[in-house]
């Protein structure tokens, strides 16, 4: 049962007017994707109304479903893999992040016009800052996937001093400098992720950015922390909360920041994006840490 205000703004809204507003998600595949959860969840806590839906999109069918969220009225949508690249070719607009990263995890639609950005490094960079300024800090970041470039990239436009970037494959790596160093005020270098890794207390904030620890608590990359550290390591890992990596982390003396906090900023500033009006963070959470218990 809906809340009885959630409740009472759709009803009226379909007898009366306007209708709800239009929010999604696309990608394939979608089922799992956690997002239709939080995203109503501070929609219900907020009495914002509008209905938010997850939606497998073939990649074969995204123009398609490009011309059907303006056709159907959409206000927002999400965008998750395989699309985030893609995607970018429809949008009549981009952000600076988007820009940098040409990648696009979200759309506002206003009067029929597309703005794409990247919220994802941004999520990260507001959990972050909730404990520290990102000002003139020395990063470490472990991976050059999309969420290593999101990251980075919003690093760089928040004036991180200078971002290391660890990966097996240092060619991976290198391309991220290559790709946004003449973009970015902050210092880029790539070096060869080895095993194990001995992080140095040179850094202020260490990122695991790989999918590393997915839905494995006992997994981890192979880091030894330097003694003394004052760190804050954070990790983009959200199921489980709680990663082997973090774990490591605060027994050797880090602050830790958990992939769920980046995963609700981001949403948050796409439900800010899309209705002008503030995000519930805390409902968002707690429906995804009761999403992750089942």
């Amino acid at each position: 049962m809906l809340p009885h205000s959630y409740e009472t703004i759709a009803r009226q809204a379909l007898m009366h007017g306007p209708l709800e507003k239009l929010f999604c998600c696309i990608g394939d595949p979608v089922i799992g994707n956690p997002s239709q959860l939080m995203m109503e969840a501070s929609l219900r806590a907020c009495s914002l109304g509008g209905r938010y839906l997850t939606c497998t999109v073939h990649a074969s069918k995204l123009a398609l479903a490009i011309q059907g969220l303006k056709a159907l009225g959409f206000s927002g949508a999400n965008v998750t893999a395989p699309h985030k690249v893609e995607v970018v070719r429809f949008m009549d607009e981009l952000t600076p992040s988007a820009t940098i990263i040409s990648a696009v995890n979200c759309i506002t639609i206003t009067n029929g016009r597309m703005i794409g950005d990247n919220t994802d490094g941004k999520g990260f960079a507001r959990s972050i800052a909730k404990i520290a300024d990102i000002k003139d800090m020395n990063v470490l970041v472990f991976g050059a996937g999309g969420a290593s470039r999101a990251i980075i990239a919003q690093l760089g436009l928040n004036n991180a001093r200078q971002i290391t970037i660890a990966n097996r494959t240092v060619n991976k790596a290198q391309k991220i400098v290559n790709d946004m160093q003449s973009v970015l005020p902050t210092k880029l270098e790539a070096i060869e992720l080895t095993v194990p890794f001995l992080i140095s207390n040179h850094y202020d904030l260490v990122v695991q950015a790989t999918s590393v620890g997915l839905f494995d608590p006992l997994s981890s990359l192979e880091v030894e922390w330097e003694k003394g550290t004052k760190a804050i390591a954070a990790d983009v890992v959200f199921n489980p909360v709680e990663t082997k990596f973090l774990r490591i982390a605060a027994s050797a003396g880090a602050k830790t920041v958990d992939g769920l906090g980046m995963l609700v900023q981001q949403g948050a500033i796409a439900i800010e994006q899309w209705t002008g009006e503030t995000a519930d963070h805390e409902a968002m959470r707690i429906a995804l840490e009761k999403a992750f218990e089942n």
